[in-house]
């Protein structure tokens, strides 16, 4: 069995990048994971971390997982 992998916060960039590929609003987004419009765009702004499993649960209902590598950076 695998160790479980280190995951790192994605990048204010790849935040929204991901929100821009998935072709919705900061409000849209926020809802997906149930997050509030504020906390998201405390996410792109990089004045707050975004938890790497909402970054994944977010790029699972997009349509967006498995990322290229894993890299959230």
């Amino acid at each position: 069995m695998l160790p479980p992998r280190k995951l790192d916060s994605p990048a204010p960039a790849a935040i929204r990048k991901a929100r821009d590929a998935a072709g919705l609003t900061q409000t849209k987004a926020a809802l997906t994971v149930q997050a509030s419009l504020r906390t998201w765009q405390q996410w792109e702004a990089g004045d707050r971390r975004m938890p790497p499993g909402l970054f994944e649960l977010f790029m699972l209902k997009t349509g967006q997982w498995p990322l290229a590598g894993n890299d959230t950076n």
